[in-house]
């Protein structure tokens, strides 16, 4: 069965590739507004009904533009802490953070990414995301920041950007340094000729006014003036963890942990246990 399945998800992902190839000789512009669209839509993480612990929460719209903004408050008397999930997720995934932290009394907010969740919206990226960070934190005020994966690099871009002055420390679990990789590994997931991937590259500073070559995790951290906190997994298939090697080799004053056989996600009593002592002391627990 496993077999059939992977042997499928092969001839579709490079049949993909096959008719953006051979459109391109045709409309290039078209072809490359295809292969923009394939990347940016996320094909999981819609919610198509409420989740049972989603909705214990305090659920508020925000909006931005004309999308609208799903956010969750559970409410503590300690600071507030916002949630930011990554690529093909949404709010739920934070629900064993959440119960960690609100046995601590924290104040948390979570959101859904554009097309995501509850959230209006089709694309997904990070500059995107961007803006409905910004309008949920100008909103809620968060002391603190925790992204996960895209999440986590939408954090560093958008404190970047947005430079709030009430956010007070970040921490980022299992984020990707280099736009770029994540680029080159769709071209090779479904086998863009040089022509079609090029010319898919120059949707982001056309849409976005962004350099991809430039926009990069360790870049953003030049910018940003508030500690910072890096966990990340050495088993990690999804972002790997030379991510993180990456971003440490430019800036090796940033406190950072190793996780071992977690994986992406990061699920664990520890990496919650360690957020917190990092949120507290600036530093992680030995």
């Amino acid at each position: 069965m496993a077999f059939w399945k992977n042997l499928k998800y092969k001839i579709l992902t490079k049949g993909f590739g096959l008719y953006i190839n051979s459109l391109h000789y045709l409309n290039a512009k078209f072809a490359s507004e295809t292969a923009y669209t394939l990347f940016s839509v996320p094909r999981d993480g819609v919610l198509k009904s409420l989740p049972t612990f989603l909705g214990s929460s305090s659920m508020k719209k925000l909006k931005q533009g004309q999308n609208n903004i799903q956010t969750y408050e559970w409410f503590g008397e300690k600071e507030t802490i916002l949630l930011i999930h990554g690529w093909e997720s949404n709010a739920n995934r934070w629900q064993g953070v959440i119960h960690f932290l609100k046995k601590l009394n924290y104040r948390i907010i979570a959101l859904d990414a554009p097309g995501q969740g509850l959230s209006d919206g089709k694309e997904f990226n990070a500059v995107l995301y961007s803006k409905f960070v910004n309008i949920v934190c100008n909103h809620f005020k968060p002391d603190f920041l925790i992204g996960h994966s895209l999440g986590g690099m939408t954090m560093f871009y958008y404190m970047a950007t947005f430079k709030p002055d009430f956010v007070k420390k970040i921490v980022s679990l299992g984020a990707p340094n280099r736009f770029l990789r994540i680029t080159e590994n769709y071209r090779s997931l479904i086998s863009l000729s040089q022509k079609s991937y090029q010319g898919f590259l120059k949707e982001f500073p056309e849409r976005f006014s962004i350099n991809p070559s430039e926009f990069n995790s360790s870049s953003f951290i030049d910018q940003i003036k508030v500690p910072i906190g890096i966990i990340h997994d050495k088993t990690d298939k999804v972002v790997p963890y030379t991510d993180t090697l990456e971003i440490l080799e430019k800036h090796p004053e940033i406190p950072f942990y190793t996780t071992h056989n977690l994986g992406h996600s990061l699920y664990s009593d520890d990496v919650n246990e360690q957020i917190v002592y990092f949120l507290e002391n600036n530093r992680f627990k030995l």
